[in-house]
C-alpha cells in the first residue's frame, strides 16, 4: 500500500509539473510589448504559406483632418511583416490605441 501511494503521488507530481511552468509562460507570453512602432516591420505582400514570415493586418479609421482632407474619417489598412510574433503584436497594440478599429477580421498577426 505504501508503494502504491508513492507511484501515485509521484504521478500526479509529473503530470501537474507541466502544466505548473506552461501557466508561467503563458503569463510572460501575454504581455505585449508596448514600445513598437506603428511603422515597425516591412511594407510585403503576403508571402506563400510555409515560409514561417509572420503577417501583421490591420484596418481602421482615422479623424484625422490632414489625412482626410478635411472630409471626416479616413481608412487605415496597413500588412506588414515581421520576424517576431512578439514585435507584431507590439505594432497591433500600437495601431489599435492609435486608430478606431474597422473590421476585426483583418486585425491579426498570423504565421505564414
Amino acid at each position: 500500500m505504501k508503494r502504491f501511494t508513492q507511484i501515485l503521488m509521484f504521478g500526479l507530481a509529473v503530470c501537474v509539473q507541466p502544466a505548473l511552468l506552461s501557466a508561467d509562460i503563458s503569463q510572460a507570453q501575454a504581455a505585449v510589448r508596448k514600445n513598437v512602432s506603428e511603422y515597425a516591420g516591412e511594407r510585403c505582400t503576403p508571402p506563400p504559406v510555409g515560409s514561417g514570415v509572420i503577417v501583421g493586418r490591420y484596418t481602421g479609421t482615422s479623424d484625422n483632418g490632414m489625412i482626410s482632407f478635411g472630409d471626416g474619417m479616413s481608412t487605415i489598412w496597413e500588412l506588414r511583416c515581421f520576424t517576431s510574433m512578439s514585435e507584431c503584436q507590439g505594432w497591433l497594440y500600437t495601431m489599435r490605441s492609435k486608430y478606431t478599429d474597422g473590421n476585426s477580421v483583418l486585425i491579426s498577426c498570423k504565421r505564414r
